[in-house]
């Protein structure tokens, strides 16, 4: 998949919010995250997601539903996902800036999932950069919080190894590895350790299935060996944040 389709999508639908009251409010995230930074880290997916803040959809739920609409994104009754004619869409996933637990936002116009972790992670201003175009995504280093401490049984392990490609690619970008560390400390000991322990047994099932079969993250395969080191980088810096 060369992604170029979601690319496409992207540059879009942030061109399209321009001068609009969405303009700089959605976040590209997600695996799709990966196109709104260089990487060579695949995203192997076709789903794409834009962060939105809780606050926004209680207060103007309608409105960004009409806005998108006129777009050409139209909702699908019940979800918060939105779809083009053409059948490429994206979903609303959301995330708060002061209820830092998983609940879903309240009945309205627009129903948005709240996730916990990422609230946490974004109300870190080191997690999200804006680019040329009016696009706005996770940086490198919300990129690989979100991906280290969200909990998935499907697809799980294909966010770790996402995040340790990008931190491979970055090991020696200071204030990469300073903005991960100051995220990731965010949360308490207990959440980071077992976020190492899940990072290491994606790498560890890597290792022993290099198809990757029934993991959700075939193709990776060809990246063993940087996502061993971006293991071992990850590591090393959650030790020195012990001390």
């Amino acid at each position: 998949m060369d992604g170029g389709a979601q690319r496409a999508l992207i540059a879009e639908l942030f061109g399209g919010l321009r001068g609009t009251f969405l303009e700089g409010q959605l976040i590209l995230g997600g695996s799709s995250g990966l196109f709104g930074f260089a990487t060579e880290a695949p995203a192997f997916t076709e789903d794409l997601n834009f962060l939105i803040t809780e606050e926004l959809v209680i207060a103007r739920g309608g409105e960004v539903v009409r806005l998108l609409a006129g777009r050409g994104y139209v909702r699908q009754p019940e979800t918060s996902t939105f779809v083009a004619a053409g059948g490429l869409g994206f979903d609303l996933v959301g995330y708060s800036a002061t209820d830092l637990t998983d609940h879903l936002s309240p009945s309205g116009p627009l129903q948005v999932m709240v996730f916990g972790d990422l609230s946490v992670i974004l109300l870190d201003p080191g997690s999200v950069d804006r680019g040329p175009g009016g696009m706005v995504s996770l940086s490198p280093e919300g990129f690989c919080s979100v991906k280290l401490m969200t909990l998935r049984v499907e697809k799980g392990a294909k966010d770790k190894l996402q995040a340790l490609l990008v931190i491979d690619e970055r090991v020696s970008d200071p204030a990469f590895r300073k903005g991960l560390a100051r995220i990731l400390c965010r949360f308490d000991p207990d959440r980071r350790e077992d976020a190492l322990a899940d990072a290491q047994a994606a790498f560890l099932s890597l290792q022993l299935d290099p198809g990757f079969r029934d993991h959700g993250a075939e193709g990776y395969g060809a990246f063993l060996k940087r996502a061993e080191r971006g293991f071992q980088t990850l590591r090393d810096m959650l030790r020195e944040g012990r001390r």
